[in-house]
């Protein structure tokens, strides 16, 4: 039985539960909106998922986002937004914003200057059309191997987000954000959501333990714990995501 399990797993017939390690039909799990039946686990999504499950069907067009051009300086590379970041027009419940969606799949959904420049476009764009900002954040932050121009995306998105102070921006957390996204423009919205169990911070667990020498409580950087704290406005189940979406664009 153990080798048929192992089997249906590899060909994503069946899926483990990260959590409480039952197993699922893919397709059962998958009409549940990757939330595990058996113990409310919220399954990591890509954007394109993401996309599918929040905005009407048809109803999202890309925005054509780029980075700087070095060929109109005369360089030889182009850099164009890579797959850490989606963003568009879309409607939700016939309620039309822009969105930006993250994908931890890709680098850990870390910013660097693309990434940076991507939510830079969104925000101007959702001021120019003068339409709400809804955001969905996953990343394990600044993408260092770029040095301090990655570093940079922290100050640039945070000085956009200054300009478009009057642009309604709802943040959805999602597992996990840390790291820059966290301290930078993901905290600037007017409301901020959370699917349940998501990992919120800035530094680990471990590096914040090494640093005080202290030992964290087993619920440390959690959503529910931010929200006690008054970090979160709400902590929402993807179920009910759209619809606490919808309503909150209705009153924008």
């Amino acid at each position: 039985m153990t080798e048929v399990l192992d089997i249906a797993k590899k060909d994503g017939r069946w899926t483990e539960c990260p959590s409480c390690k039952e197993i699922i039909i893919t397709e059962k799990l998958e009409e549940n909106l990757w939330v595990c039946p058996h113990c409310n686990y919220h399954f990591r999504l890509n954007a394109a998922r993401r996309i599918v499950i929040t905005c009407d069907k048809d109803s999202f067009a890309p925005l054509p986002i780029f980075a700087a051009d070095l060929d109109k300086k005369g360089g030889s590379d182009s850099y164009e937004i890579d797959n850490a970041i989606k963003g568009g027009m879309a409607r939700i419940e016939d309620l039309s914003c822009v969105i930006g969606v993250m994908n931890f799949a890709y680098r850990g959904g870390s910013m660097g200057m693309s990434v940076g420049n991507a939510v830079i476009s969104l925000m101007k764009h959702a001021k120019m059309s003068k339409k709400p900002l809804v955001m969905f954040c996953a990343s394990g932050g600044v993408r260092i191997q770029e040095g301090i121009w990655g570093l940079f995306q922290m100050l640039r998105t945070v000085q956009a987000r200054n300009f478009t102070m009057d642009v309604p921006m709802i943040t959805v957390f999602t597992d996990p954000t840390l790291g820059g996204v966290t301290a930078s423009f993901a905290a600037l919205a007017d409301i901020m959501l959370a699917e349940p169990g998501s990992s919120i911070g800035f530094a680990g667990p471990r590096v914040i333990e090494n640093t005080i020498n202290h030992r964290l409580p087993p619920n440390f950087q959690s959503a529910e714990m931010l929200l006690s704290q008054g970090f979160l406005d709400r902590i929402v189940d993807r179920h009910q995501l759209r619809n606490t979406l919808a309503y909150l664009l209705r009153w924008f």
